[in-house]
């Protein structure tokens, strides 16, 4: 059973008696505040009424031991009734884990409930059609920039709620604008902004400017695009401006990776004959100039490169995570990629 979106996933859930839950549920998207999201949803249905601390492992994959998994899956608990194992970024669990699970999965424990989160997954391998044959696949499907504004607005709103403040739905919107999409970034200030508003009832847009960090939004975009143009020099440039001031990286990356995905969309639209009220209505806010700049965009960068862009920022980022090639050195290789 596989669904793309969360609203039919929690109607699944909602419709389906707590004893017919299933033994597995695969949670996948490129998006960490929605798989975060939709966990926290599935774990409300699954442990309704009981204590999290004693019902509720959570692993990171990466850093898993097989016999402590073998263990606590074969184990029951003499506290609670019924168990759930959280496996995180389970894309990196190991072939032999895998092995193991389909086997489990094969004779699963009524009690015990399965949650595996990840980014992606490969379909073609024997461990997910073990699990699409026995769980349920959540697969959210990557979202638009502007849908994403107003989901992380929305997930802020929910989070002051959580923590029993008041905060406007334009102050958690300027504080998106603000921080950009980043949801780490957005959870670190917004610990930041509650420790500052301690004591007080509501958030408000002057708390925000005064606590917050501000990112250079607009000055990335203007990165974005030199690099359409193809203006190596200036986008070396400003991108030495980004990180001499303290700019992290990964954030800087992601937002070049929207606005690429965005130009990449509005080419594919150009491709199939479309036209300027087309990407309108597709892109609601480009009219006008701005509707105008970003056809010559995707029209001058060109669809095959725009293409190859996104898989080159995805690249740098897992260099960027993974290796120890000094920062400077990975944005520069970047850029003349991107622009030759």
């Amino acid at each position: 059973m596989k669904y793309d979106n969360l609203s039919a996933f929690e109607k699944h859930l909602t419709d389906t008696p707590s004893q017919q839950f299933k033994p597995l549920y695969l949670v996948l998207g490129k998006e960490a505040f929605e798989c975060q999201e939709a966990t926290q949803l599935l774990l409300r249905f699954l442990l309704p009424s009981h204590s999290r601390e004693l019902s509720l492992s959570t692993w990171e994959a990466s850093q898993l031991e097989e016999d402590a998994l073998w263990t606590a899956l074969h184990t029951r608990s003499l506290f609670c009734e019924t168990r759930v194992i959280w496996i995180q970024q389970a894309d990196k669990l190991k072939k032999s884990i895998q092995e193991g699970l389909e086997k489990f999965l094969a004779r699963p424990q009524s009690s015990l409930h399965l949650i595996l989160s990840a980014s992606t997954w490969q379909k073609n391998t024997a461990f997910y059609k073990a699990m699409d044959q026995v769980g349920v696949i959540l697969e959210l499907a990557e979202i638009k920039p502007w849908e994403k504004e107003k989901r992380l607005a929305e997930w802020i709103n929910k989070q002051a709620m959580a923590a029993r403040k008041l905060m406007s739905y334009q102050v958690c919107q300027s504080l998106v604008r603000q921080l950009g999409c980043d949801s780490s970034v957005l959870t670190q200030e917004l610990e930041k902004l509650f420790c500052f508003c301690e004591g007080k009832k509501e958030i408000t847009q002057q708390d925000v400017e005064a606590i917050c960090t501000k990112q250079q939004h607009e000055s990335i975009w203007q990165l974005g695009e030199a690099l359409f143009r193809r203006d190596t020099h200036v986008a070396l440039q400003m991108a030495h401006a980004f990180l001499h001031n303290g700019h992290a990286l990964l954030p800087l990356l992601r937002q070049l990776r929207s606005q690429f995905q965005t130009e990449y969309q509005i080419s594919l639209l150009l491709a199939q004959g479309k036209r300027g009220p087309d990407i309108t209505q597709e892109f609601p806010y480009m009219k006008g100039q701005i509707l105008e700049r970003h056809m010559w965009q995707a029209q001058h960068y060109g669809l095959d490169a725009l293409k190859q862009g996104l898989l080159l920022l995805d690249a740098t980022e897992m260099r960027v995570k993974n290796s120890q090639i000094e920062e400077k050195i990975l944005i520069e290789l970047l850029i003349v990629q991107l622009t030759t």
